[in-house]
């Protein structure tokens, strides 16, 4: 099975695929949508990586705004930066919404592993070498990491282990997380969700219980995730999930294996 992109068209592209310190094996898959501001932050973060060199794979999603101008010219200022491999920015032709942003970019990679990262959040510096580290020397299909939540409120999330019957009762594991290619392309990447409303990764992650797929979990803090008002999570999903929380049930128990409870 393989991951289908939309139409996009290409901001940016360089190919520096053999550096003085290897090739990548790595590809950080970044979604943008209305985020060019907050997107520099998390690009910024990846300049910081003890892992090098990474390719990026960017995706805005058509945003109405001025976040491809803002976005552009960091990505001409690392061309030749041996931090990256192959960089691409890329624009879809018209707003897809986050499954198909995130299927377009990843059907863009070459590497063996995928780091799904938002525009509005941001890793630590060892965050890619320890998850791809953590991968290597498992058998699992993913790895993920404790999370700090910064912004709007500050918290510590993702501390459990792997336990395949607890999404029964709903998602505990952030989209932020290493992923090995080929997981991606055996399962068809990301499912657009009932009116777009989120919980992507929450899909993601059971469609890997239902392949007897299982993940890894790093008891460090290696990622940031933002929280604001004006999130997907605290404005779409929040709403839908409230006045049609029985007909999503249905539609997970139609596209899953388990039962849910939530």
């Amino acid at each position: 099975m393989s991951v289908t992109p939309e139409s996009f068209d290409t901001v940016f592209r360089t190919a520096n695929p053999v550096t003085s310190v290897g090739v990548s094996k790595v590809t950080v898959v970044i979604t943008c949508y209305k985020y060019g501001d907050v997107c520099l932050e998390a690009l910024q973060s990846l300049e910081q990586q003890t892992e090098y060199p990474v390719d990026i794979v960017l995706i805005d999603d058509c945003s109405p705004d001025d976040s491809i101008k803002k976005i552009t010219p960091w990505f001409e200022k690392n061309n030749k930066s041996e931090k990256f491999g192959k960089l691409e920015l890329l624009r879809h032709c018209g707003n897809q919404g986050l499954s198909k942003s995130r299927n377009t970019a990843i059907s863009r990679v070459e590497t063996p592993y995928i780091f799904i990262l938002d525009a509005d959040n941001s890793v630590y510096p060892r965050a890619l070498n320890v998850l791809r580290e953590a991968l290597e020397n498992s058998e699992a299909a993913m790895a993920y990491s404790l999370t700090e939540v910064f912004g709007g409120k500050r918290d510590i999330v993702g501390n459990s282990v792997w336990l395949p019957e607890k999404f029964a009762f709903g998602n505990y594991i952030d989209a932020m997380a290493m992923v090995r290619t080929a997981v991606f392309q055996q399962l068809g990447g990301y499912r657009v969700m009932p009116n777009k409303f989120g919980w992507e990764d929450f899909d993601f992650w059971c469609k890997m219980v239902d392949a007897g797929l299982k993940g890894c979990h790093v008891p460090q803090i290696l990622c940031r995730y933002r929280s604001h008002s004006t999130s997907m999570v605290n404005t779409e999903t929040r709403n839908f999930v409230q006045e049609r929380l029985h007909s999503i049930k249905r539609d997970f128990e139609k596209h899953h294996k388990m039962t849910f409870n939530f």
